[in-house]
């Protein structure tokens, strides 16, 4: 659970506030209502609702709220003024224009800061040839959906209908046509077969079909799990506070304190000025992102380079390695006075969160990006034992320096996998020769997408900050740089002031997914498969920086005895998913040791990194500036955020458009680092990288939305243009084939929709009927899908906007070929020995007649047909039709499809001795046949059903003996299933 900041209540101010809920789902109690007005802190955000813990105001202390209802905002983020809806942009007085998200007063120099920055977002200062966007026809897919001129007939009816459906009282029961009770199924409410399981609905006790059962068995397992899980959550919650784990973006080290101590008088960003002739650097303020270093971490970080030759080193490691599942974690610095501070606490956060994003804990930073966890499903690996190592990496390390001999430090980062092997010496690395291995997919998702995840996750930007100031460290240590004394005075104030860290010992981070498989055949539960994975899956890792491939300084050679950067973290651990224990991360310490093998100064291979040519860095404009100057006086982070909430004055729209995306609420929580936000860098290069990876979010986007609305698009198992956790680990297996698949697919009739209808629909049906589908994806996107009597209704809805009609689609009976192949021709003195009554829910067209008489029954929306085997081994199918017309139909083609979708409610086996031979059948179907402008009722085609079925029997019986057999619980099932 996360820190999502300060949000103001806005909406239900007619109503008193609006509804706090106890669960996250819609449908759980309402508690109260939060009053408007009301500060709220956000702490968990999913599918458009979000909990929240009371700040200031009315209302529950905590709860579930929905964040926007039919596009308008419930809640906004920030902490709203009250002010008059007559100020003018143009006022001076302490408006709403005038304050930051805080309500704080925006001063002149930061709006003329903020006019700066804005007139240099996605300037190119290097002059190096940049791409500055994507080829849209690259993704054919992206393409606007139409809005037909008119709206079909057959929609405007069903829309109809679903408004003026009457309501039918729940009973599981009926009376079919000869007056005969016939118990019904409680979900499908089709009458019950010989094989049939216990449920319990509306606290009674009831018979469900075999298929109708697995479903309600997969629905009861995903209850639990999501019970489990949730118990699982609060576990970890609990930890995380208990432990201090998780990083709080307020808690950024504040320069200005430390710059006034160097005789700087400074409130926003600070850079370093180098001096050629005494070859000393001074502090002095800018408003240039890139130049931006932040002083706590610099001292801490030359304190580490001038004492151990190196960088910082952090690792989590098992306090008793010999009892890996159930150990505690003791987080161990290198050096040991790391402990506690800001560059400690940094580098274990860092580490924690690519652990937790591994596994899956929180929502991807990345729109479509998956988990080392989701691609082990996803590419059938979850079974498979491995291990495997993940750290994060500096690829690039360079110095700049602008006109003014400002000293621009630039990183490039990463995370590196290597697969892991057991050897008599414990795991070693190897390298990783899959492209697909699941190490590696994320490994090389989120090094491409490391500067858009950096510039969302505080986190993951401050270890890049970190970065930057171990860079100018090895740069001033390695060039000789004269470094006043305060340097060494404050890292040591620092440390001394910093109160011992309060716990050395964590917990392990564990998860766990479910998954169970049911199989159905022959209208029964023949083999049920649950649990979860099984095998280890151990993943490790942390932080090396390397630096020392990297050469920072403008030397002919380097001191002897500088070891290189090598700040290495504990990382993702080992994963067990099974019955016998949880799945964790147990990280494998880096040994110190090792570091007497690494090479010394410059590495031979990286000659590519020699940056003793500085020229070509000189036309960097000048970016820092003297005390008094406005570069000091201004909290441009301040300015900015101002900017992203209200809007930019002189900005251009895209960069708008940009800026939003790229500070989304629902993947972003940088925006709560308040004074101390860093704006990102506005120079072209870096400016076009994260417009192209924010454009590949957006094209996907509109790839999802097609998805979506096409026929094809499974909620069950959504695919990998999907999030993960949309695709369910339980499944039921029944069998069918491509063809029954295709043939379910094109059940689906797409009606035209006008704007106007869309509206309505939108406005008047929708709100009154509750989706069956209802998802959000990584950016808050919500994907719904709505049942209206026939009709299916798809939406889409972002976030801050109204809900959008995507598609409706009609849904069509199954229509089957039941034409005989010139195979061979069946005899009629052939015996019948096998035979097998099915039942099935009839077509739409018929469904609507029904609905609109007060005399039909639950019977009457059912079909029964006959399936019959000859010792020949032909198949024939016969039925009634709704006209009144029987068929005969020898060896269909669709026959087994059609099965798979229906209802088995009997079968007699090796009826041979019966004496019922094709001829008979014949007689009873020509006897049956009989073609009627009324046409013929669901009871007479049962009828004829019935009357086939029975001459099977050994012993006439009444027909409701179809109906009244003893049936299975769940409990002997069970029983069965465990001998």
């Amino acid at each position: 659970m996360s820190d999502l900041g300060l949000w103001t209540v806005v909406g239900g101010a007619d109503k008193g506030g609006i509804i706090v809920r106890a669960e996250r789902e819609l449908g759980s109690s309402a508690v109260a209502r939060l009053s408007t007005g009301a500060v709220v802190k956000g702490l968990e955000c999913h599918e458009g609702r979000m909990f929240y813990e009371l700040v200031q105001g009315q209302g529950p202390a905590k709860g579930w709220v929905t964040m926007s209802l039919k596009g308008k905002e419930l809640l906004v983020k920030g902490v709203e003024e009250s002010t008059s809806e007559g100020s003018t942009s143009g006022s001076e007085s302490p408006n709403t224009e005038d304050m930051d998200v805080k309500g704080e007063k925006i001063t002149a120099d930061e709006k003329e800061a903020l006019r700066l920055y804005e007139t240099k977002f996605g300037e190119a200062q290097e002059g190096a040839h940049v791409h500055t966007g994507y080829n849209r026809k690259s993704f054919p897919w992206a393409m606007p959906q139409k809005v037909a001129k008119e709206t079909s007939e057959e929609l405007i009816k069903a829309t109809q209908a679903f408004k003026e459906k009457r309501q039918r009282k729940t009973r599981y029961w009926d009376v079919d046509s000869d007056g005969e009770e016939v118990t019904l199924c409680s979900r499908c409410f089709m009458a019950i077969g010989e094989t049939a399981y216990g449920d319990t609905a509306d606290g009674k006790s009831t018979c469900v079909h075999p298929e109708c059962m697995a479903q309600v068995m997969i629905e009861e397992m995903q209850q639990q799990e999501a019970a489990f899980l949730k118990e699982e959550n609060e576990k970890k919650l609990k930890n995380r506070e208990e432990y201090q784990i998780g990083w709080v973006p307020s808690t950024v080290p504040c320069s200005a304190s430390l710059a006034q101590r160097f005789g700087l008088a400074a409130s926003g960003l600070t850079s370093l000025v180098w001096d050629e002739v005494s070859r000393s650097v001074r502090v002095a303020a800018t408003l240039e992102p890139s130049a931006a270093v932040n002083l706590e971490y610099l001292a801490l970080a030359l304190k580490v380079r001038r004492q151990e030759r190196r960088e910082p080193l952090f690792s989590l490691d098992p306090v008793d390695p010999q009892n890996m599942e159930k150990t505690m974690q003791t987080k161990r610095y290198e050096p040991e006075w790391l402990a506690g501070t800001s560059v400690g606490d940094i580098m274990f956060q860092a580490d924690y969160f690519l652990k937790e994003l591994a596994l899956g804990e929180y929502t991807m930073p990345v729109v479509g990006m998956l988990s080392v966890f989701d691609w082990s499903e996803a590419l059938s690996l979850h079974h498979q034992p491995w291990a495997g190592r993940e750290w994060f990496v500096v690829k690039r390390a360079e110095v700049h320096m602008a006109e003014d001999k400002t000293l621009i430090p630039f990183v490039k980062m990463g995370v590196e996998a290597r697969e892991q092997v057991l050897t008599a010496d414990g795991l070693r690395d190897t390298a990783i020769t899959s492209a697909s291995h699941p190490l590696r997919r994320f490994a090389d998702a989120f090094t491409r997408n490391f500067d858009l995840i950096a510039e969302r996750k505080s986190v993951i930007f401050h270890l890049r900050e970190l970065a930057k100031a171990s860079v100018m460290a090895k740069f001033l240590v390695d060039s000789g740089a004269q470094l006043d004394d305060l340097w060494h005075t404050v890292a040591e104030e620092i440390v001394s002031n910093t109160a011992p860290e309060p716990h050395s010992e964590i917990p392990q981070l564990w998860n766990m997914r479910g998954l169970s498989r049911i199989r159905l055949e022959n209208g029964k539960i023949v083999d049920m498969e649950t649990g979860t994975v099984s095998n280890l899956h151990a993943i490790y890792g942390g932080v090396e920086f390397g630096l020392d491939r990297f050469e920072l300084a403008q030397r002919h050679a380097l001191r002897p005895g500088v070891p290189g950067m090598a700040m290495q973290q504990a990382g993702l651990q080992g994963m067990q998913l099974g019955p016998s224990g949880r799945p964790m991360f147990m990280p494998q310490r880096f040994q110190l040791t090792q570091r007497g093998e690494m090479p010394q100064g410059v590495d031979l291979d990286l000659d590519k990194f020699n940056l003793a040519e500085l020229e070509s860095f000189s036309k960097l404009p000048a970016c820092s500036g003297a005390e008094g100057s406005l570069e000091a006086r201004t909290l441009l982070g301040k300015a900015f955020l101002k900017g992203l909430n209200e809007g930019y004055r002189s900005m251009k729209s895209e960069d708008k458009e940009l800026l939003k995306d790229m500070f989304n609420a629902a993947m972003a929580d940088r925006t709560e680092e308040g004074d101390q936000f860093i704006p990102p860098t506005p120079n072209l290069s870096y400016i076009a990288k994260l417009r192209n990876l924010v454009n590949e979010e957006k094209a996907l986007l509109k790839k999802r939305k097609l998805s979506f609305c096409d026929r094809n698009f499974a909620p069950g198992n959504a695919g990998l243009d999907f999030p993960r956790s949309w695709t369910s680990g339980f499944t039921v297996e029944r069998g069918f084939s491509p063809a029954v698949m295709q043939k379910l697919k094109s059940s689906l009739v797409q009606l035209q929709v006008d704007a106007t209808f869309q509206q309505a629909l939108l406005e008047e049906v929708l709100p009154t009927a509750a989706p069956e589908f209802h998802k959000a994806t990584e950016d808050g996107v919500v994907f719904r899908i709505y049942r209206l009597g026939s009709l299916e209704v798809r939406t889409t809805q972002e976030p801050g906007q109204a809900e959008d009609l995507g598609v409706v689609f009609s849904t069509r009976a199954v229509t089957w070929n039941l034409s005989e192949p010139n195979v061979r021709s069946v005899r009629d003195e052939e015996k019948i020995v096998r035979g097998r009554i099915y039942i099935e829910a009839i077509d739409a067209e018929s469904a609507k007649r029904l609905d609109q008489l007060w005399s039909s029954k639950r019977l009457d929306y059912c079909h029964y047909y006959v399936v019959l085997e000859t010792e020949d081994q032909n198949v024939i199918l016969t039925e009634k039709f709704p006209d009144g017309s029987t068929m005969m139909a020898v060896n269909p083609e669709g026959v087994e499809d059609r099965n798979s979708l229906a209802k088995l409610m009997a079968t007699v086996e090796d009826c041979k001795d019966m004496d019922v031979t094709v001829g008979k059948v014949k007689l009873v179907q020509i006897n049956h046949h009989c073609k009627a402008a009324e046409g013929a009722s669901p009871s007479l085609r049962k009828r004829f059903a019935k009357a086939v079925f029975c001459m099977l029997r050994r012993q006439a019986r009444k027909t409701k003996g179809l109906d009244r057999r003893p049936y299975t619980s769940r409990k002997q099932m069970t029983d069965a299933k465990g001998k």
